[in-house]
């Protein structure tokens, strides 16, 4: 997976890899999933340039708390890991990676479906 600088996002920016998608998967009536893929696993801090890996647990328990709902965590080797939320909370979860956590910046978020 590419690197990722907190200043400037992912050192690729201009190849598709490089986003984060946050999708909705609808399961049967009002039910559905809210899907991200795409995370960086590392992250490297601006000032100092250390690079350090990204918790999912801890964003997943984050997500989990802040929008009430329930999600778990998929290792897969194509895609990296994979956060598959309940509901139907796209733009929620996008603010949330970029305003509380500045992993990504807005740039680098694709939200598909909206």
């Amino acid at each position: 997976m590419n690197g990722f600088e907190g200043a400037s996002g992912f050192d690729g920016k201009n190849d598709q890899s490089g986003k984060v998608h946050i999708r909705m998967q609808q399961r049967n009536g009002r039910k559905s999933w809210t899907i991200v893929t795409g995370m960086p696993n590392e992250v490297k801090l601006p000032k100092s340039g250390r690079t350090l890996e990204v918790d999912f647990d801890k964003i997943l328990r984050a997500l989990k708390k802040s929008f009430k709902t329930n999600g778990l965590l998929i290792h897969n080797e194509e895609h990296g890991v994979i956060i598959q939320l309940q509901g139907d909370i796209r733009k929620e979860i996008a603010a949330f990676f970029i305003d509380h956590t500045a992993l990504i910046t807005k740039d680098q978020v694709m939200i598909h479906g909206s």
